[in-house]
């Protein structure tokens, strides 16, 4: 190529760079002084090329950045590995403060040998500002999600009290009546009739209560109210149901121990509705300083190609998303792995360190 036709290329590149008001384009010396500056610099930095050439690049850091030598970092890195990017607070003329989005390039002459630094610098403060609003929002949506399933779960122990107290009395002084009534005519084969189908009712409602709000998980803990659990779910699904329990898995808070067991209620109702398992495995156990609950399926699955397609979180349902918010609220997390024909497993995990203090 024409050396004259290289100079107006440099020449147009230059002008280029210089034209550029979106981004802070800009070169360093090796040792990280400002060899060049453009119209994006001024605009986004606020200083004019006369007052910041010569200057080290450092004076854009905050000053906590400083102190950690995050500046002479970044040359190092850049140096090491070609180039480095990063985001951070950064600091304009005038002191206040901007989110920039950087990228350092280590810049070899003809040799190899390391001639300076190109410096791309954007200004994302709009960006940073709205990611704080989608977090600040979905901070509020996660904690209007626990308030929700809270005052469900209030609602559930108030239902099943009534239910328990209030319908099963209202039963069985109808069952001690109809008795006294049976008493007077033995061989009245609808009152028989009916003192069973009263006694069916008064069970039932028991069970409902209990599946409501269940005595057991107050009383002795998750591992007694899952076992409770799984024989009636046996019974009434006709899965063969496996359970393993740590002998010596320990109490939990109220609210963690209710959360695991409402997911182990969610995830063997997808199981009885959705998975075409005819049996269901459960094991509840402490790993690593975690509790966890696995709930686990041989049944039809889910394919890969879905489940990245849909998400996991999608995946689950609208009962065990609802789970999963709970579960990060508490400090832990759900975690489901399927496979096309080769079942589906639900894992619950948290953090036993978080909760020795409770």
């Amino acid at each position: 190529m024409p050396e004259n036709t290289t100079v107006e290329s440099a020449d147009q590149f230059r002008l280029l760079v210089d034209a550029v008001q979106d981004y802070a384009i800009f070169m360093l010396d090796t040792h990280g002084n400002i060899a060049s500056w453009n119209v994006g610099g001024e605009h986004i930095k606020g200083y004019r090329a006369s007052e910041i050439i010569g200057r080290h690049f450092s004076l854009f850091y905050t000053e906590e950045d400083r102190r950690r030598g995050k500046p002479e970092q970044l040359l190092k890195l850049a140096t090491e590995h070609g180039w480095v990017e990063h985001e951070g607070w950064r600091v304009r003329k005038d002191g206040s403060r901007f989110w920039a989005n950087v990228t350092l390039t280590a810049i070899h002459g003809p040799n190899g040998e390391l001639i300076g630094f190109g410096k791309v610098t954007r200004d994302f403060t709009e960006r940073k500002k709205i990611e704080k609003r989608l977090a600040d929002s979905e901070r509020s949506l996660r904690e209007l999600s626990l308030h929700l399933l809270r005052t469900q779960d209030e609602e559930r122990r108030r239902i099943g009290r009534d239910l328990h107290d209030s319908l099963g009395q209202y039963l069985a002084a109808l069952k001690m009546k109809i008795e006294m009534l049976a008493k007077r005519d033995p061989a009245d084969e609808h009152l028989a009739e009916s003192i069973r189908l009263i006694d069916e009712s008064i069970k039932e409602v028991r069970t409902l209560s209990y599946l409501l709000h269940p005595p057991l998980l107050e009383e002795s803990g998750l591992s007694s109210a899952a076992q409770w659990y799984l024989d009636g779910f046996a019974a009434r699904s006709h899965i063969e149901v496996k359970f393993q329990c740590d002998s010596n898995f320990p109490r939990l808070p109220r609210d963690l121990e209710l959360a695991m067991f409402r997911i182990l209620q969610e995830a063997l109702t997808n199981v009885h509705r959705h998975a075409a398992s005819s049996t269901a495995q459960i094991r509840l156990f402490v790993r690593d300083s975690t509790a966890v609950l696995e709930v686990q399926d041989q049944g039809k699955g889910i394919s890969p190609e879905l489940l990245e397609q849909a998400g996991w979180e999608r995946s689950f349902g609208i009962g065990l998303r609802g789970m999963s918010e709970r579960m990060q609220q508490l400090g832990g997390h759900l975690e489901l792995s399927s496979a096309l024909n080769h079942g589906t497993t639900v894992t619950a995990i948290a953090p036993l360190e978080r909760f020795k203090a409770l």
